[in-house]
C-alpha cells in the first residue's frame, strides 16, 4: 500500500511529458469550447455545464503541467513548511481557514461595489453577512500569525481566540435576520450564468459536500486539546448551515415545482431560517461561556501552581521579561561590590603610602 501511495506521489511530483501534453491540450480545448458556447449564445444551456466545469479543471491541470516541467513541486516537497502542512490536519485547517478569509474577503471587496453600483438592496445584505462570516475566523488566524515569532501562552491563546469566536458567532446568528426577512419578503434574486436546473444542482451539491465535510471534521476534532481548531471548525458547521438555508430558498423560488410554493415560502423559510440562527446562536453562547470558564479554570491553575494569589498568571513572555530584570539587577550589584572593593583597594594603598 505505502509503495502505491509513494508511487503516485512521484507521479504527481514529476509527471511524464506525455501527461502534460495532453492536460495541455484537453484544457485548450476545454477553454476554447466554453467560450465558443457563449459566442454561439449557448453557454447558458444545462448541458453546457459539464463543458465549463470540464473546462476549468482541465485549466487547472494544464497551470500544475507548468509548474512540474518548471519543477516548482519537486523543488517543494522537502520545504518543512510542505512536509508539515501534509503531516499536520491542524496545518491545513488553518491553512483552508486563511484561505477562506481571503475569498470572503474578495467576495465583500467585490459585493460592496456592485451593491453600490446597481443599488441591490439583497446584494447590500449578503455583503454584511459575509463581513460577519469573516469576523469569527479572523479572529482565530490573526492570533496565530501575530504571535507566531514572540514567546505566548498558547493556551491561553486558544482559549481567547474560542470564546471570541464565540461571540462572533452569536453577532453572525443576528446578522442573518435581515437575509431571512428578505427572503421571506420574496426580494432575494439570482443571476445565472447557466441554466437554472444546472446552476442550482451544482450549488446543492456544493452545499451537501460542504455540509457533510463539516459534520466529519466536527467529530474528528471533539477530542482534541486545541481550541483554535475546534473554534475554526465550529465556524465551518455554522457556514454550512446558513449554506442549507439559503439552497432551501433558491429551490424554492427558482424551481417551483409545486402549486403551493407562496404557502412553502412563507412557512418554511421563516422556520428553518430562524431555527439556523437559533441553532448558531446556542453554538456562540457554548463557546463563549465555555471559554471563559476554561480560561479562568486554567488562570486559577497557574496561579496556584505559581505561588501567585492573582487571578490572572503570568504569561511566558512575562516571566522572561521577570528573569531578564532579575538578571539585570544581580549583575548590576555584582558591578558595584567590585566597584567598592577596588576603592578600598585604592584607599589603602594610599593609606599605605
Amino acid at each position: 500500500m505505502g509503495s502505491k501511495r509513494d508511487k503516485l506521489i512521484s507521479f504527481l511530483i514529476k509527471p511524464p511529458l506525455w501527461f502534460c501534453i495532453v492536460m495541455w491540450t484537453l484544457g485548450a480545448v476545454g477553454v476554447g469550447g466554453s467560450i465558443t458556447l457563449y459566442y454561439l449564445g449557448l453557454g447558458a444551456q444545462d448541458w453546457a455545464l459539464a463543458v465549463h466545469i470540464g473546462g476549468a479543471v482541465f485549466l487547472v491541470l494544464s497551470i500544475y503541467a507548468v509548474l512540474t516541467v518548471i519543477g516548482i513541486p519537486e523543488r517543494a516537497k522537502d520545504k518543512p513548511r510542505v512536509q508539515k502542512f501534509f503531516s499536520s490536519y491542524s496545518t491545513r485547517a488553518f491553512v483552508y481557514a486563511s484561505c477562506s478569509i481571503i475569498f470572503n474577503g474578495c467576495y465583500v471587496a467585490f459585493g460592496m461595489v456592485v451593491a453600490n453600483v446597481t443599488h441591490s438592496p439583497w446584494l447590500g445584505v449578503l455583503v454584511g453577512y459575509h463581513i460577519f462570516l469573516l469576523l469569527p475566523r479572523i479572529l482565530v488566524i490573526a492570533p496565530k500569525l501575530r504571535n507566531r515569532k514572540r514567546e505566548v501562552d498558547e493556551k491561553r491563546q486558544q482559549l481567547r481566540s474560542y470564546s471570541y469566536s464565540g461571540l462572533a458567532l452569536v453577532l453572525l446568528a443576528i446578522a442573518i435576520l435581515p437575509v431571512i426577512r428578505m427572503i421571506v419578503e420574496g426580494k432575494n434574486s439570482y443571476n445565472y450564468f447557466v441554466g437554472v436546473i444546472a446552476y442550482v444542482s451544482a450549488i446543492a451539491l456544493y452545499t451537501f459536500i460542504k455540509f457533510g465535510i463539516s459534520l466529519y471534521n466536527l467529530k474528528k476534532v471533539r477530542g482534541t486539546d486545541d481550541m483554535s481548531l475546534i473554534a475554526v471548525k465550529n465556524v465551518s458547521f455554522a457556514d454550512a448551515l446558513i449554506s442549507i438555508f439559503v439552497l432551501q430558498a433558491m429551490m424554492l423560488k427558482e424551481l417551483q415545482p409545486q402549486s403551493n410554493t407562496a404557502f412553502l415560502n412563507a412557512r418554511l423559510n421563516p422556520i428553518t431560517g430562524v431555527l439556523i440562527s437559533v441553532a448558531i446562536c446556542a453554538l456562540g453562547l457554548h463557546m463563549l461561556i465555555g471559554g471563559i470558564k476554561k480560561l479562568k479554570a486554567y488562570n486559577r491553575e497557574l496561579a496556584e501552581r505559581d505561588g501567585s494569589d492573582g487571578n490572572v498568571a503570568p504569561t511566558d513572555g512575562e516571566r522572561k521579561d521577570d528573569r531578564e530584570i532579575a538578571e539585570s539587577v544581580r549583575a548590576e550589584d555584582r558591578a558595584n561590590r567590585v566597584d567598592a572593593l577596588a576603592d578600598d583597594v585604592e584607599t589603602d594603598g594610599k593609606d599605605v603610602i
